[in-house]
């Protein structure tokens, strides 16, 4: 679904004197969507002349070096311009593939989860606890489950509410049936949504995005039985018999060390594409997750050593990473001195992608390779420009280690836990050694 998102200021607040107040005015983000509007304070204030409307510089609304508040807490430039990237993001997560506009509600807890703003306790599904998407949403914004999980959250209930609305069901945990999981699958799996920039349509949703939405359903449903227990109300539970759909994961695609060194060696005019490449090779050399990235500082480094702390490990088992620098790694981070300590000059997850497909048609690298279509599962020829993204870089640390270095130590510096899915798909038989093998017969 279309949404459209204006970070303003307002400049008609009047003050006591009748006057247009030019200080501590509220940012707010104005969202338009399906024909309607809201208005979301992201909860700082700023000073007028401490606020670019249109910055050229992404989300660098906050002017560099400047300060605002938040209630009476003083609050530095990048911690505003970090949340307004933040809101902006979550809501594309949101919207993308939602065809039945959200109730503004959800919305508005969306982002104050994302954004982490304290939140009132809900009675909605003590009151009525039998009904599902009440306290499925009540258990969303009351957990603790971390920043990314509570999106994909948010997202499975927009899943649920579309589901609900099409079969016109009121959905409470006594018809939740294995039937209803299978029927719940079939509409994901069949549900259409439009391609940006084409009249075409595919389906919404690969297996992996499915093996997500019923993962995220059965913990719910773990919890519901617990909750609804103390209240001494027993329901069914359908994943007994209904087994959630496994995640797929098909050969991984990466640069090679020739083009990788080739994008590192590539002289590039345009400043954007060069601090992309930057962020980009430095995330080679350290396989780190893009969402791990974006928060190191200076501190996360010692003596060349890169030490972090994987977000995705840190609710349940937090994995300590460690990465000694390369000297291409260090040659990176010669060049920026960044004044609010990060690394490098990070930008949204969105953009970077984005950029990234720019940078590597730049760079040439167009080599066609052979992939399973992660939607539909059929084979498919694609160029390495076209499927670009973040995660290609933590691709690229780790396929290019994998079988020439023991496992357990490459997995100790990418945060990979024992038994990987993701990390064992890396096996693969070099080229090298089949042809050692097949020279055994000749």
């Amino acid at each position: 679904m279309k949404h459209n998102v204006n970070i303003k200021v307002d400049l008609f607040r009047k003050d006591k004197s009748g006057g247009f107040q030019v200080n501590n005015l509220p940012i707010d983000a104005k969202i338009t969507f399906a024909g309607d509007r809201l208005n979301y304070f992201t909860g700082y204030r700023i000073d007028k002349d401490n606020f670019d409307p249109k910055p050229k510089n992404e989300n660098m609304y906050a002017k560099k070096n400047t300060k605002g508040l938040e209630g009476k807490r003083v609050i530095q430039y990048n911690d505003i311009n970090q949340r307004i990237s933040i809101i902006k993001a979550t809501l594309t997560t949101l919207f993308a593939p939602l065809k039945v506009a959200p109730e503004k509600a959800l919305i508005i807890s969306t982002l104050d989860q994302a954004c982490r703003k304290s939140e009132p306790a809900t009675t909605e599904a003590v009151n009525d606890p039998l009904i599902f998407l009440p306290m499925f949403k009540h258990y969303v914004n009351t957990s603790r489950l971390s920043k990314d999980r509570k999106k994909h959250a948010f997202s499975t209930i927009n899943h649920w509410q579309r589901f609900a609305d099409k079969k016109k069901l009121t959905l409470t945990f006594d018809i939740i049936t294995p039937d209803t999981l299978r029927a719940f699958e079939k509409f994901l799996l069949s549900e259409k949504v439009d391609i940006k920039g084409s009249k075409e349509k595919k389906a919404a949703r690969g297996l992996n995005t499915l093996h997500t939405i019923f993962a995220i359903t059965r913990t719910f449903f773990n919890h519901a039985r617990k909750e609804l227990a103390k209240q001494g109300i027993t329901i069914q539970y359908p994943f007994d018999v209904y087994k959630v759909p496994s995640e797929v994961y098909g050969t991984p695609i990466f640069l090679t060390l020739d083009e990788r060194n080739k994008l590192f060696d590539k002289k590039i005019e345009s400043e954007r594409l060069a601090q992309v490449r930057d962020i980009f090779i430095f995330q080679c050399m350290t396989g780190a997750r893009v969402g791990d990235m974006c928060r190191w500082t200076k501190s996360n480094i010692s003596n060349n050593v890169l030490s972090y702390i994987a977000r995705k490990t840190k609710e349940g088992h937090p994995v300590t990473v460690t990465v000694p620098l390369t000297a291409k790694a260090i040659e990176i981070l010669s060049r920026y001195d960044m004044p609010d300590n990060r690394l490098l000059p990070f930008i949204s997850d969105q953009k970077y992608n984005v950029y990234l497909k720019e940078l590597f048609v730049l760079a040439e690298l167009t080599r066609i390779i052979t992939r399973q279509h992660p939607t539909t599962r059929e084979p498919e020829n694609v160029r390495l420009c076209d499927i670009a993204s973040s995660h290609m870089a933590r691709r690229t640390f780790v396929g290019n280690m994998f079988g020439k270095k023991d496992s357990a130590i490459i997995a100790s510096m990418s945060g990979h836990v024992a038994n990987s899915k993701a990390f064992a798909r890396y096996y693969n038989v070099s080229e090298d050694l089949q042809r050692s093998a097949i020279e055994a017969i000749e």
